[in-house]
């Protein structure tokens, strides 16, 4: 490009800038003045690719297990039976991939098969004693306040406005749903077509993403490069390799804790003679999955559901939950997990409270693992700064000046 005469050089520039900020200005009114246009397309796109999103989170938590069995299973048979090195590999990965998926689909469905009927009855049986249970809890409070009129009059309004709206929901939202659901399972009648196409396709899109893995990551990295500098992608690789080791670590963790803490609490109930076991079992399992808040988001609902049908077995409930829930948080929890994070307890419940209130329940199961990077990326690039400006990098450096002069006056006395 021919360059401008030095005398016109200063006009040159700001007739480039002024150009590209009214083109700038133009593009971003566009944008404005079609947003309901633009959004509705990208609606279309996160509808069209949700059988991805759900094939990536299929292969992401099932990649560790077929390369345990391409490296323990079937890759030593392969490689004995087959003499081309690339043939012996394809077909280990297919039959490790065959094989994980197959068994993954047996236990889910064998899961469903047996929790989900169980659970239905539990409601059931929950809805069809409501109207003792409201009657028993009207007795309580004419006792509890037999002194005060108000008060029990009060207490007599609040339950029977609970007792009627938890009963429109069992019988009106719940029950119906769970029954579809049960009649889905086994293959009665076909709901939620799209939802099942979904999934399926999810499942064929994670055989093709396990099966070519190292292929499709061989290719973004190529892209990579060709894009940014070596330096950068070099950066972004280091970063990215962090991030999967972080996720895998902390969501297959609380995935195997979660299901460990449900097994122990139905066996611990079922000991215990307690009602309503595979229904409470589920609810403490599935809410255990949320990191800090999830053991009583599940403990407070079925501590209320057995406390209505026995108190004396609730209150034995609510004891033994909180044994377990302290062998999980000091024994079971840190064998599992570690400290695959690295984030002391204020910031996991900041980011647990930040991202569940952007996100909602998807955002608070992945909030901690999330923030953990994002709170190591600003960890690394303050200390460069800091290092580039020749300052201290060590955090215990800038404490407040009064824990300083107690040090010093410490080491006079030495």
């Amino acid at each position: 490009m021919r360059q401008p005469n030095p005398k016109f050089k200063r006009y040159w520039y700001a007739g480039v800038t002024a150009f590209l900020v009214i083109a700038a200005a133009l593009v971003l009114n566009l944008i404005f003045n079609h947003l309901g246009q633009i959004g509705s397309v990208l609606q279309v796109v996160n509808s069209a690719m949700k059988p991805v999103y759900i094939g990536l989170i299929i292969a992401f938590l099932l990649s560790p297990i077929v390369n345990k069995s391409d490296q323990y299973i079937f890759g030593p048979l392969m490689h004995k039976l087959i003499k081309k090195e690339q043939t012996a590999q394809n077909v280990t990965r297919g039959l490790s991939v065959a094989a994980v998926t197959i068994l993954a689909l047996v236990i889910i469905f064998g899961l469903f098969m047996m929790v989900v009927p169980a659970v239905i009855s539990s409601i059931r049986q929950l809805g069809n004693n409501m109207p003792t249970y409201y009657h028993n809890l009207l007795d309580f409070g004419d006792r509890l306040f037999k002194s005060y009129p108000s008060a029990a009059e009060y207490f007599n309004s609040l339950s029977t406005s609970i007792y009627t709206k938890l009963s429109d929901w069992l019988w009106n939202d719940v029950l119906p749903n769970s029954n579809k659901m049960l009649t889905f399972l086994t293959g009665k009648v076909m709901l939620a077509v799209g939802v099942v196409m979904d999934v399926i396709i999810g499942i064929i899109v994670s055989i093709y993403l396990m099966a070519s893995k190292e292929n499709f990551c061989a290719q973004a990295k190529k892209l990579l490069y060709a894009i940014f500098p070596k330096k950068w992608s070099d950066s972004v690789l280091s970063v990215l390799g962090e991030t999967h080791t972080v996720f895998a670590k902390f969501i297959s963790g609380i995935l195997i804790d979660a299901m460990i803490v449900g097994i122990l609490t139905f066996i611990v109930m079922s000991i215990a003679g307690m009602p309503y076991t595979v229904l409470v079992s589920v609810i403490i399992g599935v809410t255990n999955i949320i990191p800090y808040f999830g053991p009583y988001i599940g403990t407070i609902p079925s501590a209320t559901l057995i406390l209505i049908a026995n108190p004396m077995k609730g209150i034995l409930f609510i004891v033994l939950i909180i044994i377990l829930q302290q062998i999980d948080g000091n024994i079971i929890n840190p064998k599992i997990l570690g400290d695959s994070t690295g984030l002391k307890s204020f910031w996991i419940l900041f980011s647990i409270l930040l991202f569940g209130s952007l996100f909602g329940l998807p955002g608070m199961i992945c909030a901690v693992p999330v923030f953990a990077m994002i709170y190591r990326w600003i960890k690394r690039f303050s200390e460069r700064r800091l290092e580039k400006k020749g300052l201290a990098v060590d955090t215990s450096e800038y404490r407040t000046e009064p824990i300083q002069k107690e040090k010093k006056v410490i080491e006079k006395k030495k």
